[in-house]
């Protein structure tokens, strides 16, 4: 089962928006017991540790619908671009009978009933302009290990929707800037050598920003998942950046 090696970062900050409308969020969890599907017949582990939120009905129909299209991204293990699932059980139960579907040409290695995913969904920030949720989650499908990683969703505090990672910035070259400043001091990379020269993998030796942003009340979190620019050895990579240090390239105030 996954580490939660970063569980810390998992719990909610409930913190009181300034604005109306005020939205409650509500720790829930599912697993593939609820399922029909899985009362007969063993079934693939699926947890999922997540907040539920209520208040304003537009509002949380809205967000509630985004973290669970999120939660599809991760489970989802069809040939499509987009998951088709629309529910958390829908989406479970595919990643389930895609296990069954194939389980014939799988190595009988898997005997536990299938593969296996557990996701973890904490809230880091909330303000009246921005929700920030940081997402740890781990899926085995088969072959030497797993895969785990980070992922975060930040909402528009107004609408629901998300925001696109290009969009929280005012200046994306003067964030990137920044940030490279503080990998190569957190890295000990002098200015004048190769972004790579610890054994880094950034394409063309060009350090960029991953789409894996999050916030909280004081920190930027700047995330690499493995394979993004090292070796799976190296696991997750994560930088913070004090939000003081980049607020003005910011497209949301901070409180």
């Amino acid at each position: 089962m996954l580490k939660k090696s970063l569980s810390l970062l998992f719990i909610c900050l409930l913190i009181s928006c300034k604005s109306e409308p005020t939205l409650t969020f509500t720790p829930e969890s599912f697993t593939e017991k609820e399922l029909k599907i899985c009362e007969e017949e063993p079934c693939s582990s699926v947890v999922v540790d997540f907040p539920r939120v209520s208040g304003d009905a537009d509002l949380s129909k809205t967000i509630n619908a985004e973290i669970e299209q999120w939660i599809a991204a991760v489970l989802f293990l069809g040939e499509d671009d987009v998951p088709t699932a629309k529910t958390l059980k829908s989406t479970a139960e595919d990643f389930i009978l895609a296990y069954r579907d194939h389980q014939a040409d799988l190595p009988t290695a898997i005997d536990t009933g299938g593969y296996e995913a557990e996701i973890n969904i904490g809230i880091t920030y909330e303000s009246s302009e921005i929700i920030s949720m940081m997402m740890d989650h781990f899926t085995y499908t088969g072959g030497a290990h797993g895969y785990g990683g980070i992922s975060y969703l930040n909402l528009n505090s107004t609408t629901g929707k998300e925001i696109k990672t290009k969009d929280l910035f005012s200046d994306t070259k003067a964030i990137t800037k920044l940030v490279e400043e503080a990998f190569r001091k957190e890295y000990d990379i002098p200015n004048d050598k190769s972004i790579n020269d610890p054994g880094f993998w950034f394409e063309n030796d060009t350090f960029y920003l991953p789409e894996t942003v999050g916030f909280t009340a004081n920190h930027m979190l700047v995330t690499y998942n493995p394979y993004d620019i090292a070796p799976y050895s190296e696991g997750i990579i994560q930088l913070k950046v004090p939000l003081e240090n980049i607020d003005e390239h910011l497209n949301f105030n901070i409180e």
